[in-house]
C-alpha cells in the first residue's frame, strides 16, 4: 500500500473518518512528496499497466485495518519496538520472507542447470539474495542501501554470458526488481550513428527499448577504441550514463567482452567505474564440460548416442584443449555437432532403407577426426 502513516494512531484515525477518499488520504500520509512523484515511482515498480485504485480496493483495505490488534497492549507490556516510522514491530515474529513463485524457481532452476559456471552461479545467487533481503528490509521499514545492479561480464566467446544475462532479467522481474525483465542486445553499430549529434538519440532509443529489463552491450569496449579518441563512442557513453542514472530503479545494463579489454573500457571513464561496481568472469569450459554440452545438444535435438560415441567426442575435444577459448567454447561444440550430422547423413545416404533408429543415432564413426574438424574451424 502507498499508505505510510507515521504512527498506528494516525492509521486508525484514518480508518475512523466518516468520509474517505483513499487516494488523496494515502498520498497525504505517504512518503512521496507529491502525487506525480508517487505515480512515477509506482509505474517504475509495477510497469505501465497499473490501474486507478477503486472503491472495492478501498473497502478491502479498511476491512484489513479493522482486524486490528490493540496497539496499546504493546505499549503497556513493552513487547514490541518501534521502527524508524514509529510502527510497532514484534521482536520475535520477524518479517515474512518473500514467497518464491513458480516462475522464479523455474528461472533459478534454469540457471543452475547450465553446464559448469559454478562461480557465475554463486555470484548470481548472491545478487538474488541481496534483492530478497532488500525486500525484507522494506517490509520492516528499514531503508536498504543503494546498490548498483549494473554488471560487467568478462570472458571468451561462447561461455554463456548472453544466456545468463537473459536469465538475470527474468529473475529480477520475478523478484519485482524490474517491471518487465525483457532482454535487449546491442553493440556499437546499434548505438553509434554516422554523424556527430545523431548518436545520442540513437543510443537513447536503444536504452528506452530496454527500460524495465536488461540492456546487454556486447564488446562494449568498441565504444572506446584503444589508443585513439572517438567522439561518437564518447557521445554514446555519455548518453548511456545519463539514462542509467535517470532510470536506475528499472533498468539493468550488462556490458560484456574479453577481460583485458573490459578493464580498459571501465577505467576509461569515472562514470563507468562508479556505475559498474561488480564484475563476473566466465571461465572457459573444461573438456568434460564441453562433452556434457554435446550430450545436451543431442538430447535437445532427439539424437541417440552410445558411451563409445561420447568417448570419441571427449578424445576429439581433448586434442583442441589449448585452443578452446579461441574456438568459442560452446560454439566449438556446435561445430562438432554440425559435423556429426553431416558425416551421419553421408553414411545414411548409402543405406538402402535406414530405420527410424538409424536416422536419429550418432555412431562413433560419425564423430569427425581432428583433421576433418580442423578444416571447418576458423
Amino acid at each position: 500500500m502507498w499508505a505510510a502513516w507515521s504512527s498506528i494512531d494516525d492509521a486508525y484515525h484514518f480508518l475512523e473518518k466518516p468520509e474517505k477518499h483513499l487516494e488523496i488520504d494515502c498520498l497525504f500520509f505517504a512518503e512521496a512528496p507529491s502525487k506525480e512523484n508517487a505515480i512515477t515511482t509506482a509505474r517504475k515498480l509495477l510497469g505501465t499497466n497499473i490501474k486507478q485504485i477503486g472503491d472495492g480496493w478501498a473497502a478491502e483495505v479498511c476491512k484489513e485495518l479493522d482486524n486490528k490488534p490493540n496497539p496499546d497492549a504493546d505499549l503497556r507490556t513493552g513487547k514490541g519496538k518501534s521502527n524508524h516510522r514509529g510502527t510497532r514491530v514484534s521482536e520475535s515474529s520477524g518479517v515474512n520472507p518473500p514467497i518464491i513463485s513458480d516462475e522464479l524457481q523455474e528461472c533459478l532452476n534454469q540457471l543452475h542447470s547450465l553446464t559448469g559456471l559454478s562461480t557465475v552461479k554463486s555470484t548470481v545467487q548472491e545478487l538474488v539474495n541481496i534483492a530478497k533481503v532488500a525486500k525484507l528490509q522494506a517490509q520492516a521499514g528499514i531503508k536498504a542501501p543503494a546498490i548498483t545492479r549494473h554488471l560487467v561480464f568478462t570472458g571468451n566467446p561462447g561461455t554463456g554470458k548472453t544466456t545468463v544475462a537473459r536469465i538475470i532479467g527474468e529473475i529480477y522481474k520475478n523478484l519485482g526488481v524490474l517491471s518487465k525483465g525483457h532482454f535487449i542486445e546491442a553493440d556499437r553499430t546499434n548505438l553509434v550513428a554516422e554523424y556527430l549529434g545523431q548518436t545520442a538519440p540513437k543510443t537513447a532509443k536503444v536504452v528506452e527499448s530496454a527500460l524495465g529489463g536488461v540492456l546487454f552491450i556486447d564488446e562494449a569496449y568498441s565504444l572506446v577504441p584503444d589508443g585513439r579518441s572517438d567522439m561518437f563512442g564518447q557521445e554514446a557513453i555519455n548518453t548511456l550514463l545519463k539514462m542509467m542514472e535517470d532510470y536506475r530503479e528499472d533498468l539493468v545494463v550488462i556490458v560484456a567482452g574479453y577481460k583485458g579489454e573490459m578493464s580498459r573500457f571501465i577505467e576509461s571513464n569515472p562514470g563507468l567505474k562508479s556505475r559498474f561496481a561488480r564484475s563476473i568472469h566466465f571461465e572457459n569450459y573444461s573438456s568434460s564440460e564441453l562433452t556434457e554440452i554435446f550430450k545436451l545438444m543431442c538430447e535437445q535435438h532427439g539424437y541417440l548416442f552410445s558411451e563409445k560415441t561420447l568417448d570419441a567426442i571427449r578424445d576429439l575435444v581433448n586434442k583442441f584443449e589449448d585452443k578452446i577459448g579461441d574456438l568459442g567454447n560452446g560454439r566449438f561444440v556446435r561445430n562438432i555437432f554440425d559435423r556429426c550430422i553431416a558425416i551421419q547423413c553421408n553414411r545414411l545416404a548409402e543405406l538402402a532403407k535406414p530405420s527410424k533408429n538409424d536416422l536419429k543415432t550418432f555412431l562413433p564413426t560419425d564423430v569427425p577426426t581432428h583433421e576433418q574438424l580442423a578444416q571447418y574451424l576458423v
